[in-house]
């Protein structure tokens, strides 16, 4: 999908640390943005990510930026997470070289293993084969990421 938005929940969990956010994330082929709020609503930070160039501000107006967003958030936030993959993921769709080790009935990934990081789809939006997923956990070792999609608009 070269286009998408989402609403959600993301929770974020490394060894010990652990933090729960809204994610609000807009998705093209040429940039990425999320939004990240509190349990309020309360803006956290955001990040913006183009080719070469990734810019993470913060709720007190302060900027960090960086080649990446995953080299924002290893430095920032010091969690490990794959930013280049997630597009992909979000939206099940199985990249070559990958291993699906799961399908449900109607053929779509329950469970992928993807650069070492493996991604359980375990519920989606609806009935139909290409029906967006709804919740997803990805993880690899330590660092889990789960996902609890509120909203599309592809």
């Amino acid at each position: 999908m070269p286009r998408f938005q989402l609403e959600g929940r993301l929770q974020v969990r490394d060894g010990e640390r652990s933090a729960v956010v809204g994610v609000d994330w807009q998705h093209a082929i040429e940039q990425d943005v999320w939004f990240f709020t509190g349990p309020l609503g309360q803006g956290l930070a955001s990040i913006e990510s183009q080719a070469g160039r990734a810019r993470m501000t913060l709720s007190d107006g302060s900027r960090v930026e960086a080649d990446t967003a995953a080299e924002l958030a290893e430095r920032v936030l010091g969690i490990s997470a794959p930013f280049a993959e997630l597009p992909r993921w979000v939206t099940a769709r199985v990249r070559e070289g990958a291993e699906v080790r799961q399908l449900d009935a109607l053929g779509r990934p329950r469970q992928v293993i993807d650069r070492g990081w493996t991604i359980d789809y375990t519920e989606y939006t609806g009935e139909a084969p290409d029906d967006l997923p709804r919740k997803l956990d990805v993880h690899r070792g330590d660092t889990r990421l789960r996902l609890i999609v509120d909203s599309w608009n592809p």
